[in-house]
């Protein structure tokens, strides 16, 4: 089992679709990948879970819709089947919980796809942490990551 999240900035263009499907799909081919973890906002997120589902007509692949919150409506209308709300999210204070899903989700991964386009944003802080992490860092977006 190996397992890819998904990190990047909400205002994620439809013209990269094409570019993320791509991706996802090298990544169950050549790589073995069969689990996705996705989060719940923003267009980057959106447009994860609309390729995931086309893809899991093609192949046995699972997707983890990974929720920050329990009981509050989501930038999509997710299959409640494919929805997980993490343990130690449980007694997390609203105002952190998506931080804390977010290192959840690299936590867990092999790979991670972000789309960061810059160096001032909670993506770019993410990706760095996966970097951190020796997770496979692959980047959608424009921004040149350094090694750590």
């Amino acid at each position: 089992m190996k397992i890819c999240t998904f990190i990047g900035h909400g205002d994620c263009e439809e013209r990269n679709i094409p570019k993320l499907r791509n991706t996802i799909e090298e990544l169950i081919l050549r790589k073995g990948v069969d689990v996705f973890y996705v989060g719940t906002h923003g267009n980057f997120d959106r447009f994860i879970y609309n390729v995931l589902c086309e893809l899991e007509k093609q192949y046995q692949i699972k997707i983890n819709v990974v929720l920050a919150y329990l009981n509050t409506e989501n930038d999509v209308d997710y299959e409640t089947a494919k929805t997980m709300f993490p343990d130690v999210l449980e007694n997390t204070p609203a105002r952190f919980a998506i931080v804390k899903r977010n290192n959840y989700m690299i936590d867990k991964a092999d790979y991670v796809v972000c789309y960061v386009n810059n160096s001032f944003s909670n993506s770019y802080s993410f990706a760095k942490r996966a970097i951190k992490k020796n997770k496979k860092l692959i980047n959608l977006g424009t921004y040149k990551f350094d090694e750590v």
